[in-house]
């Protein structure tokens, strides 16, 4: 290395970049810097004294690129250490920050899921002054074992909760084949009534089941003749948090059964027993605010709404609810249903208005290139595709797309997929 005796950062001007370093020209024709660590031993001379390069040089942008790479697109002072072991740049971390923020495969790594606005309520979460279960929800959990004999078996539980005055009812389900769905529902609607609308996840058994509702409607068959056809409705796959309505009272009679299940197989009998009386629990938690005034009425449940109270025993009656004293039966009803109705509205409606979260409006359009999330496996795995429809809610913010992929097209919600930068 030639000798670094001549200082030509004192013969440039003020505002020149190199202005306040001390540089030379070496005999390789290149600029560098007149470093202080000269006598440190077994240091590289290139350590000593680094060559002096511009970051906004489209070379130079190409070097920190390569080591950007070189260092498995590792965080920023990562690259910043291994380019001052040769190069001293001028605006260092700026330029490494720059190269890490236009790199396609960071961008790709750095890109987040989509966060929509939190969507208005359907109308069956509003259908109020209606029969219960006429906007039901319905999914399955499980499986319990029991014992039968000597040998043990497996049940499942399918839950239908009323979207309105969220009471739940529940069925013991032999498997999950599309006949043990269409006869838990067959049981259901002899209990509780037809629904105008039936909602749940795409599992395999419901969507059979919905296929064959469907073709017994087209043939009218007797049994559902004299019978209001069901509206079966599914949410999008890969999306349980748009049926929160029913995941969440599948957790409350989880809880409610480990309080009452102490056999760890028990016989059918007995599950069928602690189901009802798990129900039972369920349906008898406030909806409302619990007040302790004593004064105060009691809270609002959905076995006021089932039963005409929280514990099956008439409501106490004030001199003024003269319907509620007559002799009429069927006044007595219409009154008491109209008295809990008007608590609902006036109580839990309200409750239901608040919008957790601002979220975004998220743009999405055909023809983007997006990965689909898949919280099972490794982001460098997730499945690319590219949109080929999108679904906008009645707000006009659009939730749900489909994606055309390698082994098919595939309907996801937005919180799912993770927007491709071109």
């Amino acid at each position: 290395m030639a000798s670094l005796d001549s200082h030509p950062a004192q013969l440039l001007p003020r505002t020149s970049r190199l202005s306040k370093l001390s540089v030379t020209m070496g005999d390789d024709g290149l600029m560098r810097l007149s470093g202080r660590i000269g006598a440190a031993s077994c240091v590289r001379d290139e350590m000593k004294n680094p060559i002096v390069l511009d970051g906004k040089d489209p070379a130079v942008r190409l070097l920190v690129e390569h080591h950007h790479r070189k260092a498995a697109h590792g965080n920023t002072e990562t690259v910043v250490n291994e380019m001052r072991q040769d190069y001293h740049l001028l605006s260092l971390r700026s330029t490494v920050r720059n190269i890490a923020y236009n790199c396609l495969f960071c961008r790709i790594r750095r890109a987040k899921q989509f966060q929509p606005v939190t969507g208005d309520l359907p109308e069956a979460r509003l259908g109020h002054h209606k029969r219960p279960f006429s906007f039901t929800g319905l999914d399955y959990f499980g499986p319990v074992q029991v014992s039968v004999g000597r040998r043990r078996e497996k049940r499942y539980v399918a839950l239908y909760t009323c979207l309105v005055v969220r009471a739940v009812h529940l069925e013991v389900v032999d498997s999950l084949s599309t006949d043990s769905a269409i006869m838990s529902l067959r049981r259901f609607i002899a209990r509780r009534g037809t629904p105008s609308e039936l909602w749940s996840d795409n599992g395999t058994a419901f969507v059979g089941a919905s296929r064959e509702l469907r073709r017994l409607y087209d043939d009218a068959t007797p049994q559902f003749a004299a019978t209001q056809k069901i509206n079966w409705r599914f949410i999008p796959p890969s999306a349980p948090f748009m049926g929160g309505s029913w995941e969440r009272l599948v957790k409350s009679v989880k809880a409610a059964l480990k309080v009452t299940l102490t056999e760890r197989a028990p016989t059918d009998e007995v599950l069928r027993t602690l189901l009802a009386e798990a129900e039972a629990l369920v349906n008898s938690r406030p909806l409302t605010h619990v007040s302790v005034d004593p004064q105060s009425e009691e809270s609002l449940t959905p076995m006021h709404f089932l039963l005409g109270s929280s514990s099956g025993r008439p409501i106490p009656t004030t001199s003024t609810e003269t319907d509620l004293l007559s002799r009429s039966s069927w006044r007595k009803a219409v009154r008491l249903s109209e008295y809990f109705w008007r608590r609902w509205l006036k109580e839990y409606l309200p409750t239901l208005t608040p919008r957790r979260g601002r979220g975004e409006v998220p743009q999405m359009a055909v023809g983007d290139l997006v990965l689909i999330a898949d919280g099972n496996t490794p982001r460098g795995s997730w499945p690319r595709g590219r949109v080929t429809a999108v679904f906008p809610g009645p707000d006009g913010v659009i939730r749900v797309a489909d994606v055309h992929t390698a082994g098919g097209t595939l309907r996801r919600p937005l919180r799912k997929l993770v927007k491709l930068p071109l």
